[in-house]
């Protein structure tokens, strides 16, 4: 039997825990998902920082 989730009900740790979700620090992983992108700004840079230092911090 399938199970459905809400998106606001799961967690990072439920994606660690059930899937095996991992962190891959390989600049080459997904390729297509950074080729050919517009510059980003100061302030974009400085929210996604933060972002991945939360990220990093819930390993």
């Amino acid at each position: 039997m399938v199970q459905t989730l809400q998106a606001k009900n799961v967690t990072l740790r439920n994606l660690i825990d059930d899937f095996g979700l991992r962190l891959v620090q390989d600049n080459q992983f997904f390729r297509e998902w950074q080729d050919d992108l517009p510059a980003i700004t100061d302030s974009e840079k400085q929210f996604l920082d933060k972002v991945k230092r939360g990220l990093l911090q819930s390993y």
